[in-house]
């Protein structure tokens, strides 16, 4: 009995272990993709969007002459309202994601820096330029474990940002004042890790009745084209040679 109840208790342990290296080494906790929809949504919870009176429902003598019309105008990224985490992103932030192959199972790396800076102009319904400016110094991981590795892999105590820079030239008419979102394909330059190339990023773009204007967007990279070698650790078996850049930009005029 004694020697049973041992060999019980033994595989209850082990298996105890077996669940502990799970959930803190191989469990994909990685957020979501960024999503326009989902920005939004977290943006009116910010807002209390459902709890306020919307500008459809304003009446003439609440709205003023400095209003602004249309999407025209020199759009800067609001770095301060809503919060940036991997649980709650509802304000600005840019970053990348990664398949990890670990000693057990796959999971995706994820970084993320919520120091996001620049501006996006639009005239005559044409976007002529934009600049996006994220400090890679502050990168977070969904494993903290990661970060210090990421920031070496990426240089980043000689190169603590990471540019976009767009020179202008898409049409972008197709966005309304409170109307849906609305795709483009925006190619500008990218520089990382002091490299810089081209990049073709795919956005959705919508601009609110409230002020705001959210942007989301993505593309994928090959890290060595930015002389970037994906960090190792024991546990980690391989790390893809691409990966993709997001952002979620919330940008006021």
């Amino acid at each position: 009995m004694n020697k049973k109840f041992l060999i019980g208790g033994g595989l209850v342990a082990v298996a105890v272990v077996a669940v502990a290296v799970w959930f803190l080494f191989l469990k994909d906790d990685a957020p979501d993709v960024v999503s326009n929809d989902a920005a939004n949504a977290d943006l009116d919870a910010v807002l209390g969007a459902d709890d306020e009176t919307t500008d459809d429902q304003m009446t003439d003598d609440e709205t003023t002459d400095d209003t602004p019309v249309g999407i025209d105008g020199v759009w800067v990224i609001d770095d301060e309202i809503g919060e940036f985490d991997f649980d709650t992103a509802s304000g600005s932030f840019a970053g990348f994601r990664v398949a990890e192959e670990l000693t057990i199972g796959e999971v995706t790396a994820v970084g993320r820096s919520g120091n996001v800076t620049g501006s996006v102009t639009i005239a005559d319904g044409t976007l002529t330029g934009a600049e996006v400016t994220v400090d890679m110094t502050t990168i977070v991981s969904n494993d903290s474990r990661r970060e210090n590795a990421i920031r070496g892999a990426i240089n980043a105590s000689e190169f603590p940002t990471a540019v976009f820079s767009f020179d202008g030239g898409v049409d972008v008419s197709s966005l309304e004042v409170g109307g849906a979102s609305q795709t483009f394909e925006i190619e500008g330059q990218l520089t990382v890790a002091g490299v810089t190339n081209a990049a073709t990023f795919t956005i959705d773009a919508n601009v609110r009745d409230d002020g705001f204007s959210v942007i989301t967007g993505s593309t994928d990279l090959v890290w060595e084209d930015f002389g970037v070698t994906p960090p190792s650790a024991p546990i980690v078996v391989s790390i893809a040679d691409e990966g993709t850049v997001e952002f979620q930009l919330i940008v006021a005029r």
